[in-house]
């Protein structure tokens, strides 16, 4: 069904395709960005899984979402990781890229936005405030189901963020309260070409731009407006994208030439990080982000005996990454959905689970035991005042005991004597992904001596994301993957502000433990709360404050069990100096632009 649109649109624009587009006005990065700027050749980049789509609305996945980018309309403004760190400059003025001027009426709730003029889509046609009113109205949605429809409301009561469109190339966005980062949100939702997706979407409403740009689309039908065009696509072969010359020629690099440096940009399908690996070491890969003991050394020895160029930077510091486990509280068999559903369940699997056995067998040693779905690297945001998890099995098996589980069957797992349940179940991770085998594995040889059965299920990528995302559950159907537990990660997000509302909202499109609004407990209400409160609280110290309050209550009720987070380390030979002070694991998320971004959207990885 189509929901009325929210974004206000100037009308009787449509007949400005049929005059001359405007004069360029091209951006060129400062001068301290300018050791990046590197000419020609092809960019060689590795990835397990496949792709799922090429529509960048519907896109969820960490590592495709990335790659998508490199064909997304330009950012508004940039993150100056080089810098301030921050979208704003030391005089607090926005860092404009795409934006010609930003009036910022009131403070972190409502702006003018002028674009620059004369930026085209791949196609020719020139990118305009209409794409971006045409992001808003199909992002929000709710049955489109884009993973950055919470960038679309605000709220408990999840008030619409409002566009209204004043010309060509400006429109106002007014947040319903002040909004922490508000135009990094803004950027988020990212300009669609509304000549190709608003009639799809006024014909056939959210199910057609589901269907919008499949992978078994045509690479020739495709529109890009970031640095590169999709020009070929083989289904779990590879991707290849060449540079968009209509985004090449306006924008520069400090020295003026055009950026993206690179004629292409291929990306090639593995089966798992052994695969990504031998590629590395045999000079077929342009950046790596190693996770493991046994990758660092193999990378490292290959720079050392100049079988590869480039560099290595090991282990400095924590990664951004945790690996955290997810029971499915939307469970159609009772016995399991009740168990996962038992905070006591929750809480013995989590103090069952030996977190530096698991470091020692997934990262060589090389690594961290979680205690919150944020590591170190997050600081402030890291919920300094938990403390680690212990590892007591025995108390595990006691909890256990109190919801019903003190009978030992005949196989050695525990079951309820008055239900013949079982304490078992089943621990999916995505194919390919060898550090998660792993986890899961050492979890099943831990527990089982206590008599929790834990079954290691590798999936496809597509079952994996499918466990996870979507916004579309109806208690008469279930959920699209009927998962017990999972395996996963988060990737992206606001350094400034990890409200994560897409994770930990109630039925959002990645809580991926409930997807059922209307069943849920008192607590999961409150962290809902506290994560939209975090987006409107422009104070620093409470903003930390309420992050702090929503960690214990996960802390207690574990609808994220937190296992372990690699070491940070990276590899490049992409030609370019990066200055290692500002070297870590939020500013070099990835290498995709010019002094890197991070996106302000929360991604599974």
């Amino acid at each position: 069904m189509k929901k009325p649109s929210l974004a206000l649109s100037a009308g009787a624009l449509a007949a400005t395709a049929l005059l001359p587009l405007a004069s360029a006005q091209p951006f060129q990065w400062p001068e301290n960005y300018a050791p990046t700027a590197v000419q020609g050749g092809t960019i060689q980049e590795t990835l397990f899984g496949d792709f799922l789509t090429f529509n960048t609305v519907l896109s969820s996945s960490a590592q495709e979402t990335a790659v998508l980018g490199l064909t997304a309309a330009p950012s508004l403004v940039y993150r100056d990781w080089l810098g301030t760190r921050s979208f704003r400059d030391e005089e607090g003025n926005f860092n404009l890229f795409f934006a010609a001027d930003i009036e910022e009426v009131r403070t972190e709730q409502e702006f003018i936005i002028t674009l620059r003029e004369g930026w085209t889509w791949s196609d020719g046609e020139e990118i305009t405030a209409e794409d971006f009113m045409a992001a808003r109205t199909i992002i929000g949605d709710p049955d489109v189901q884009s993973n950055t429809y919470s960038f679309t409301v605000q709220g408990e009561t999840q008030e619409p963020v409002i566009y209204e469109q004043l010309g060509e190339y400006q429109f106002r966005v007014t947040f319903p309260e002040p909004q922490v980062n508000a135009i990094g949100r803004i950027d988020g939702i990212s300009a669609v070409p509304a000549h190709i997706f608003m009639p799809v979407y006024e014909a056939e409403g959210a199910e057609g731009i589901r269907a919008l740009w499949s992978i078994d689309t045509p690479v020739t039908e495709l529109v890009s407006g970031g640095p590169y065009m999709i020009t070929e696509f083989a289904p779990g072969e590879r991707i290849t994208l060449t540079r968009n010359d209509a985004y090449a020629q306006n924008v520069l690099a400090a020295d003026g030439t055009p950026l993206p440096g690179p004629d292409s940009w291929t990306v090639t399908f593995v089966e798992d990080r052994n695969a990504q690996l031998a590629l590395v070491t045999t000079d077929q890969t342009s950046f790596y982000w190693p996770t493991t003991l046994d990758e660092v050394r193999a990378v490292q020895q290959a720079v050392q005996n100049g079988t590869i160029g480039g560099q290595l930077f090991a282990n400095i510091g924590p990664d951004s990454l945790v690996d955290f486990m997810t029971f499915n509280f939307n469970k159609r068999d009772e016995c399991k959905r009740n168990l996962f559903r038992a905070t006591e369940f929750r809480q013995a699997v989590a103090i069952m689970i030996d977190r530096e056995a698991l470091i020692q067998a997934a990262l060589g040693g090389l690594g961290f035991p979680a205690k919150d779905y944020q590591s170190e690297a997050a600081a402030p945001f890291d919920a300094p005042n938990l403390e680690p998890f212990e590892f007591d099995p025995e108390r595990g098996v006691e909890l256990l005991a109190a919801i019903g589980f003190t009978e030992e069957g005949p196989d050695g797992v525990l079951r309820n004597p008055e239900t013949g349940c079982r304490a078992e179940f089943d621990l999916q991770f995505n194919s390919g992904n060898n550090r998660r085998a792993q986890i899961a594995q050492v979890i099943s040889q831990t527990l089982e001596p206590y008599g929790v059965r834990v079954n290691p299920r590798e999936v496809a990528s597509e079952i994996w994301s499918d466990s996870i995302v979507g916004t579309d559950y109806d208690p008469e159907v279930g959920r699209t993957v009927d998962y017990d537990a999972q395996i996963w990660g988060l990737a992206g997000g606001d350094v400034d502000n990890p409200s994560s509302v897409n994770v930990l909202g109630l039925g959002e499109n990645l809580n991926s433990w409930n997807k059922d609004r209307g069943d849920a407990e008192l607590w999961e209400i409150s962290m809902d709360r506290l994560s939209r409160r975090m987006d409107r609280t422009l104070d620093l110290e409470e903003r930390v404050a309420i992050y702090n309050q929503r960690a214990e209550i996960m802390r207690e009720h574990l609808p994220i069990i937190p296992l372990i987070s690699p070491a940070f380390h990276f590899y490049h030979d992409l030609g370019n100096v990066w200055p290692e002070e500002v070297l870590d694991a939020n500013s070099i998320e990835s290498p995709y632009t010019p002094g890197n971004f991070r996106t302000l959207v929360t991604e599974p990885q």
